[in-house]
């Protein structure tokens, strides 16, 4: 080259000048070269290179090149990074981005990793039916600072552990079969109620609790094996006491104690059916028997009351025995009219007895 033109060349900054024409620059298939390989024009392969005599694109620089406004039609390849179109790829598999700076940030409206999807604050998959995984490593932890609003489903296969108040709205079933269990360590602070009345069981025949300790029992009906209350034990069709201590069944005020058709109140036992007959009866060799040295008082009556039809007795059963308070003296119904229990010679009456004994005075003087 002619040392004006690479004069006028270093001068005028990027612009040939001179004398030169285009067959001087064809150069019949010899390479030109500036300073060495400051400019180095591949005739060859029509490529041209700068700090560099072996360009290997159309323009291969080595150095810094700055420019106001890059234009790329294709591909821009910078280290191992690629840029086509709306593609950035890496030819060694990671890209990083790593601003700088106070606050630094990478922004983008969206951003989409395979099938997950990240748009403003949501972060969701825009493949249909696929899930959601939040997997932190080893033994990490997933927290969430602040409220949590779940719309749908919440399944969970572990454990929960909660150290603050839980509201449940809705339906809530605990387990899903008989095995499971619940621990209950705190106290209950409010009314245990079924949703429907007269329907469901607290514990069954095979699943029994223990003890039931309350203030008040309210029940329609109580089935049990056997049942204390007190000093009281009821087992079966057995009602007793511990041994040597009484069974005190009192009506309260002047209500009495029913027993079938009988009412006892103090010691008056009285049959409530109208007309009904009052049994004893024994079994075996067992007889009625009544202990002590006092007496004891058959029903009384005049002549005029005598059981008899015209007093309402269909029938008068043989053996009725009554004290005639007209009479004094004790008779009996023999089947067919009212004898002395003596016998056909009859009973010395009180009125009999007197009279002997008057004329008994009488005689003796």
């Amino acid at each position: 080259m002619k040392h004006g033109v690479k004069g006028e060349l270093m001068a005028a900054v990027g612009r040939i000048t001179g004398p030169l024409l285009k067959a001087n620059l064809n150069r019949d298939g010899v390479d030109l070269a500036f300073e060495t390989d400051l400019l180095y024009l591949d005739v060859t392969n029509a490529r041209i290179g700068v700090n560099k005599t072996s360009p290997t694109t159309a323009i291969d620089v080595n150095g810094t090149t700055r420019t106001t406004n890059a234009i790329v039609n294709t591909l821009l390849t910078v280290g191992n990074l690629n840029i086509s179109g709306n593609t950035i790829s890496s030819t060694s598999g990671t890209i990083s981005f790593a601003p700088s700076g106070t606050e630094a940030t990478v922004y983008h409206s969206k951003l989409q990793v395979d099938e997950l999807q990240i748009t403003g604050n949501t972060i969701s998959t825009f493949v249909s039916n696929s899930n959601l995984e939040l997997r932190p490593n080893g033994s990490g932890q997933l927290n969430i600072v602040g409220n949590t609003n779940i719309t749908g489903n919440l399944n969970v296969t572990g454990n929960i552990n909660a150290t603050g108040n839980i509201t449940i709205g809705g339906n809530i079933q605990i387990g899903d079969q008989t095995t499971d269990s619940v621990v209950i360590n705190a106290g209950i602070n409010s009314n245990l109620l079924p949703a429907t009345d007269n329907t469901y069981n607290l514990g069954s025949q095979s699943f029994r609790w223990r003890s039931v300790y309350a203030a008040n029992l309210y029940a329609d009906v109580l089935n049990t094996a056997s049942f204390s209350a007190g000093n009281i034990n009821f087992t079966g069709n057995t009602i007793s006491t511990p041994t040597g201590q009484s069974l005190y069944i009192d009506g309260n005020g002047s209500g009495g104690v029913r027993l079938g058709n009988f009412r006892i109140v103090d010691n008056v036992i009285t049959n409530v059916v109208t007309n009904a007959v009052s049994e004893i009866q024994h079994s075996g060799t067992g007889y009625f028997k009544i202990s002590g040295t006092n007496g004891f008082v058959f029903p009384k009556g005049t002549d005029a009351t005598r059981p008899s039809p015209a007093l309402g007795y269909a029938t008068i059963p043989t053996g009725m025995t009554r004290y005639n308070t007209s009479a004094r003296s004790l008779e009996v119904w023999d089947g067919f009219s009212w004898s002395s229990p003596a016998g056909a010679s009859g009973a010395v009456s009180e009125i009999l007895a007197n009279s002997i004994a008057v004329q008994f005075v009488l005689t003796l003087g």
